[in-house]
């Protein structure tokens, strides 16, 4: 394992990475599964405190539609939701063929 920023060094004096979850992840966890629940982290705080689809709308310093808004919110989900399939999809084959993962091995 290299000690790239991607991996968060794993070491004691691993670097801050602006999330706040992250930043308190103890090292255990992989790299992906670290920016699965940073990210986790920052959507669940965003339905904490996401405003109105106007006040959303507001929010743009140039000129969108409310139509254009909406595009691209649902439109960013659906990525959202194509990266997280794509990520926990070898996950999922080897439960249904009923192979054995890491995880698996690991305890």
């Amino acid at each position: 394992m290299t000690t790239s920023a991607r991996t968060f060094g794993r070491t004691q004096e691993r670097p801050k990475t602006g999330c706040p979850f992250a930043d308190r992840v103890s090292g255990m966890e992989t790299p992906m599964l670290t920016d699965m629940v940073g990210a986790m982290f920052h959507l669940e705080h965003l339905v904490e405190v996401v405003g109105t689809p106007e006040q959303e709308l507001a929010a743009y310093t140039g000129p969108k539609t409310a139509e254009h808004h909406r595009e691209y919110v649902l439109s960013t989900a659906a990525r959202i939701r194509r990266a997280v399939d794509r990520l926990t999809a070898p996950y999922e084959t080897a439960a249904d063929s009923g192979t054995t993962t890491a995880d698996d091995t690991a305890a």
